[in-house]
Parts: structure tokens; C-alpha cells; sequence
């Protein structure tokens, strides 16, 4: 993981990236923590073996076993749940992932997801920003899909190319680009009034209907990345 972090401070061609996101402290803490706690058990077993119950001994099982790891649960599931969240996280499953963060990461990438990297719409959660829906109930859904998804990359269940459960709809677009000033320009974006197109509200037109594929992998037909 601190390669990773170490790879990911080189940002987008070679421009460097300032240290110190949430993200990034959280995984020294609960790196620090996890020592720390073993440190403490490392101390009981070697300092006290056989008077586990006096005084000095107690208490390290104490920090050891109560008091750190109830520091140790928030700082380690904020870091999971934000690292997950992470395109270096997506890019991890190799085999059924890599085309897709290929086709994202290109420098002349045509693809929207090579679009929206190169702008830098969300650097380092490109793919969870515009493939998980908005809110908590957004997230929630996610985790329990990347779940699913995770276990089958374990299990080598999966099939290649990668087809979407449900069709892309065009709230995962909309969340982000209604009322942007360049997407209200758009009369094809807008009904009489100013208002986004109701046609676009209900997916009656979706936007990948206009603009090209969110990947386009070669080989891969147009097809593959829709519902199967």
C-alpha cells in the first residue's frame, strides 16, 4: 500500500502530487496502532509469562487489547472504506480490471473515462465517482457490489470483457454536470426554460447515445460495456 501511495505523488505524467490527504494519514495511524499493539502483547508475553494478572501486566493487556483497538476500529475502517475508493484499489483485480484503467490512464486516450482523467475531475477516484451513486445509499451500494465484485476476482468467476448489471444512467453523469455552465450551453442538454432535458432525466436519451463510450477497449465491441 505505501508503494502505491509512494507511485500515486507522481500524479499524472510525472507532475507531483503534495502528501498528506486524509487518506494517507489514516494508513500511518493505523499502521502506527497495529505496532503499537502488538507491542504492548509483544511485552505481556515476554516481560510477564506466567503473572499475567499483576498490576503492570494488566494494564498493558488493557491498552493492548481495549484501549488501542478502540482507536485502531474508526482510524482502520475510515482507511478501507476511503482506500477502496482509490482507482489504484480498481487497477489491484489485474487481470479483469486492466484494460479498463488502461484505456482511463492513456495520455491520448478518446474514451470519456480518459476525458474526465486527463482533466483531472477527480484525481485517484475517477472510477468510484462515476460509478457509485450519490449519498450514503450510494456508497453503501457500492461496498456491497465491490464485495461481490472482489469475491468473484477471487474466485476467478468473472467473465471477460466485463458487462455492467444494469445499464450506465444518466444520473451517474448528471450528479456532477447538471448545472455546470458549459452543460446548460447545451440546447441538447436543456428544455424550454432552462432546465435540464427531461428526455436525459429519464434516460429516454442517454448521454453515451452522443458522446463516445465511457471505455473503449480494443476489441472489444460497444456492446460489451452495456448490460448483460
Amino acid at each position: 500500500m505505501f508503494s502505491d501511495i509512494w507511485r500515486q505523488m507522481q500524479g499524472v505524467h510525472g507532475v507531483y502530487l503534495e502528501w498528506g490527504t486524509a487518506l494517507e494519514w489514516n494508513v500511518i495511524f493505523t499502521f502506527v496502532l497495529c505496532v503499537v499493539i502488538l507491542v504492548c502483547i509483544g511485552l505481556s508475553l515476554l516481560l510477564y509469562r506466567g503473572r499475567q494478572t499483576e498490576g503492570n501486566a494488566l494494564w498493558l493487556h488493557l491498552l493492548g487489547l481495549c484501549v488501542f483497538p478502540l482507536f485502531l476500529l474508526p482510524f482502520g475502517n475510515f482507511t478501507i472504506f476511503e482506500y477502496s475508493k482509490q482507482e489504484r484499489f480498481c487497477a489491484s483485480c489485474h487481470a479483469s480490471m486492466d484494460p479498463y484503467v488502461a484505456d482511463m490512464t492513456a495520455p491520448q486516450g478518446q474514451s470519456l473515462a480518459a476525458t474526465h482523467y486527463q482533466d483531472r475531475f477527480a484525481p485517484g477516484e475517477e472510477c468510484y465517482t462515476c460509478h457509485a451513486n450519490y449519498g450514503v445509499h450510494g456508497t453503501f451500494s457500492a461496498k456491497l457490489l465491490g464485495l461481490n465484485d472482489a469475491w468473484r476476482e477471487l474466485t476467478r468467476t468473472y467473465t471477460v470483457p466485463i458487462k455492467m448489471r444494469l445499464p450506465f444512467p444518466n444520473s451517474l453523469c448528471l450528479k456532477c454536470h447538471n448545472g455546470a455552465r458549459k452543460f446548460m450551453k447545451e440546447d441538447s442538454h436543456t428544455d424550454p426554460g432552462g432546465v435540464v432535458a427531461k428526455d436525459l432525466l429519464t434516460d429516454k436519451t442517454m448521454c453515451t447515445d452522443c458522446h463516445v463510450p465511457g471505455h473503449m477497449i480494443p476489441g472489444h465491441p460497444r456492446g460489451a460495456m452495456k448490460a448483460g
